[in-house]
């Protein structure tokens, strides 16, 4: 029996013809299926053409960067709850207290600079690995006197290549990038200051890791440790470390493993698919808060909402017992970039995402608002996060501060008085 000559089960005495020869029959066959009079096998190859088409456009079309989004920044409703208190470019803040002094660290303030117009114009621009800046009421900051801020030298696993100073042909600063500076008290008394910097795996590699310095003085200088805490070189690197020490005393360190910088290209490097994961790590510390203790766990990672990314995660315990995880998703060069927020009941998780974010762009007049940092003091919680400003000197991210209230499974922000 050959296939054209299969018995119909309705009808034993009738042939039909097999389902691929129903849907793309022969020309002189008189059961040739057809739609409005169309032959379907021309419709199906239309079909079939429309979609590769329409792929090929998507992917062309993420895969090209997107022009600044020139809207006015600075300008805030009435009822804000917080306050923009540095127009210079401060990225990735992080927010610490302790004497009752608050300091605020932040990434390299030449860092990330949407169409900078300061090439070789400001002194001093770039030298400093981690800028710090203290205050005693959250609103009025004063920059540390050194230029080279309290984290002057690296790791010995960072890159040891150099380039001139943005501002003065006599100086060298390490191309490092370094990035996202965190800090921890130890029990011992003494301070750890968390960082990502460039690895030494290549001349221009844009890898980086997550290492840590010591120091007796929250103010520097730290001594960095030699070797690196996180450094996952095949999974794109490791960023962004967070750090939080739980109720029991145990020191956990959190960080984004960074797979988007293996991306195949669009919004930072990962909008075409497949889609690389950027999950967040949890890292239990031994008391030296520089000595891992056991694998990390997964407790966040990207969604198709959340665009190329999640990053820039920080950890929180509420006086309710419940685990806050902020942190940031969408592209840090565009509006997309946002804080959002997710909560457990165990700081290992599973988290649970809020139905909202906690700040977008449109939030009270912000633009890519993100890399949020909180505090509690002996009152209540403060959180601050950077967002963008356009200026005289380009697309830079201000730093913000305001007030934080968690409620339940809920976090708002409310106004810092």
């Amino acid at each position: 029996m050959t296939p054209n000559d299969l018995p119909d089960l309705e009808d034993p005495g009738k042939k039909t013809s097999p389902f691929w020869r129903r849907i793309w029959p022969s020309r002189g066959d008189p059961e040739r299926s057809h739609i409005f009079g169309v032959p379907v096998r021309w419709l199906l190859v239309i079909g079939f053409l429309t979609s590769a088409v329409a792929i090929i456009l998507s992917a062309i079309g993420t895969s090209l960067p997107r022009a600044a989004v020139r809207v006015q920044t600075g300008t805030y409703s009435e009822d804000a709850p917080f306050l923009e208190v540095m127009s210079s470019n401060f990225p990735d803040p992080t927010l610490f207290r302790v004497n009752k002094t608050w300091h605020v660290y932040g990434t390299n303030n030449a860092a990330g600079i949407i169409e900078s117009k300061v090439h070789g114009q400001v002194k001093d621009f770039g030298v400093a690995n981690v800028q710090l800046a203290t205050s005693q009421n959250l609103l009025d900051w004063t920059f540390t006197k050194d230029a080279k801020g309290p984290l002057q030298d690296l790791g010995e696993w960072v890159t040891q290549d150099k380039m001139q100073a943005e501002a003065d042909a006599d100086v060298e600063v390490r191309r490092a990038d370094v990035w996202a500076p965190e800090i921890l008290q130890r029990a011992d008394g003494k301070f750890v200051l968390y960082y990502s910097a460039t690895a030494a795996a290549g001349a221009n590699s844009a890898i980086h890791c997550v290492g840590a310095a010591i120091s007796d003085d929250p103010k520097g200088p730290f001594k960095p440790e030699p070797s690196p805490i996180a450094c996952p070189i095949d999974e794109g690197g490791a960023i962004d470390p967070g750090v939080i020490t739980d109720s029991d005393g145990s020191i956990y360190l959190a960080y984004k493993i960074d797979g988007n910088l293996r991306g195949l290209g669009g919004e930072c490097g990962n909008m075409i698919f497949p889609q690389r994961a950027t999950p967040i790590f949890l890292q239990k510390m031994e008391d030296d808060g520089v000595t891992p203790s056991g694998p990390p766990v997964t407790i966040l990672d990207r969604t198709h909402d959340d665009g190329p990314l999640v990053e820039a995660p920080v950890l929180a315990r509420s006086d309710d017992g419940v685990y806050f995880l902020f942190f940031s998703s969408g592209c840090t060069f565009d509006r997309s970039y946002n804080v959002k927020y997710a909560t457990s009941n165990s700081i290992t998780g599973p988290y649970t995402r809020a139905s909202e974010s906690l700040l977008q762009t449109g939030s009270w007049g912000l633009l890519a608002p993100g890399s949020p940092t909180v505090w509690k003091d002996e009152k209540k919680w403060h959180i601050a996060f950077h967002a963008r400003l356009y200026t005289d000197i380009g697309g830079i991210r201000g730093l913000y501060m305001s007030g934080l209230k968690l409620d339940g499974t809920i976090a708002t922000l409310e106004a810092l008085a």
